[in-house]
């Protein structure tokens, strides 16, 4: 499924931003088939707690987007950041690895190259 202009330009500058914060293991799923609240997770994770919390404040600080609910900033180990179209998890290492949503929707993950195209 294609991407508008607008997805693209949000979703890269949610990676970017993760990037940033040297994020690992960045990754876009496209949730449009799906009667979920959100058009797309973009999944990270960070090397920790600590790191896990830095990324998610950097998006809430710098992601142009407005946020409209925020889950799991205490705890660092999987925060969610509801921005309506776009649903950012941020894991810790181990956490990522139990719940597995690349596995669950492994049929609808986007190839970071893809937003790169005009």
């Amino acid at each position: 499924m294609s991407l508008n202009t607008t997805d693209k330009k949000a979703l890269l500058e949610i990676v970017h931003i993760i990037d940033e914060k040297k994020g690992e293991e960045v990754s876009v799923l496209d949730m449009r088939q799906h009667s979920i609240a959100a058009s797309f997770f973009v999944l990270a994770n960070g090397t920790n707690p600590k790191h896990v919390r830095a990324i998610a404040e950097d998006l809430e600080e710098k992601f142009s987007g407005d946020l409209l609910r925020r889950e799991g900033l205490d705890s660092g180990s999987w925060v969610v950041l509801d921005y309506g179209e776009y649903f950012v998890h941020v894991f810790d290492e181990d956490v990522r690895l139990f719940y597995d949503l690349e596995g669950l929707w492994a049929d609808y993950e986007v190839p970071l190259d893809n937003l790169q195209k005009a």
